[in-house]
This record gives C-alpha cells, structure tokens and sequence, in this order.
C-alpha cells in the first residue's frame, strides 16, 4: 500500500478536521484508521513471511473489505457531529450507543491485525482472522444502524 506524499497529508488532515472536528468523533476515526494501518503493516504484501500466494490474496481481499469499512466509519463520524455536535472528548447524551460501537469497530480491528500477524506465524488459523474481521464489520454495520435507523 502507498503512503501518499507530506502534502497529500496534510490535504487529507485538513479536509477531516473540516468534516470530524479535531475531538470525539476524529478521535474515533482516526483510531479505527490506525487499526487499519496496522493490519496493513502485518500483510504487508512485499513481505508475505511464508505464505502462499492464495493466503496472502485472500488477507489482502479482508483488508480491502475493511478499508472499504472506512468510509462508512468516517460517515458514521460526520453525521454524529452534525447531530450531537463536538463536547471535547466528552461523549454527548445519546450517542453512547454510535460511540461505544466505532471503539468496538476499531478494537477488533487491531485485534485483527494481531491475529493476522499470528496467523502468518502459523499461530492461529485463518478463520480466528475472518472471525475477527466479521466482528469489526459487525460493529461498523450496527453504529450504521443507530446513526440512520430508517435504512
């Protein structure tokens, strides 16, 4: 995966500070981008560590599927700072639920990556990653599901 440039950077921080604010809720994207990254950094396809090429295609696709799962993250984040506004890190009256599912999201994301790491180690199976990696789609899909009940 290519890290964009310093000033791509900077462009992208800018635009997510204008969307996210720069406390709760760009707390709580940020933290589950960091997860990705890590999971990122532990396939690293330059790197497959004694996989084979249809292990690696197949942790590269979940790592595709997550990073798609980013987008609605960082949806689910402006919506609930247009509806609930920025308090700091305090989390507002009735957005417990949203928050407490996108810490969830992002906790089983980077127990994804750890268990994607001991899989390449021959540590774990590939189903605990898959399991792991539904579960972070789970709570994706759920904090979806409170942010705009009506879908």
């Amino acid at each position: 995966m290519m890290r964009p440039r310093p000033f791509a950077r900077r462009r992208e921080a800018k635009t997510l500070d204008k969307e996210l604010g720069t406390q709760l809720w760009r707390q709580a994207h940020d933290r589950f981008a960091r997860s990705l990254d890590r999971y990122w950094q532990v396939i690293d396809p330059d790197r497959p560590g004694g996989l084979t090429q249809e292990e690696l295609n197949g942790l590269i696709n979940a790592g595709n599927i997550l990073t798609e799962a980013l987008v609605t993250v960082r949806t689910i984040c402006m919506l609930a700072r247009r509806r609930y506004g920025e308090h700091d890190l305090d989390i507002p009256a009735g957005a417990d639920d949203i928050h407490r599912l996108l810490s969830r999201a992002a906790n089983d994301l980077a127990a994804t990556a750890q268990a994607a790491a001991m899989y390449k180690r021959d540590q774990a199976s590939i189903d605990t990653v898959g399991r792991r990696a539904e579960k972070v789609l789970d709570s994706v899909r759920a904090a979806a599901q409170v942010t705009h009940p009506e879908d």
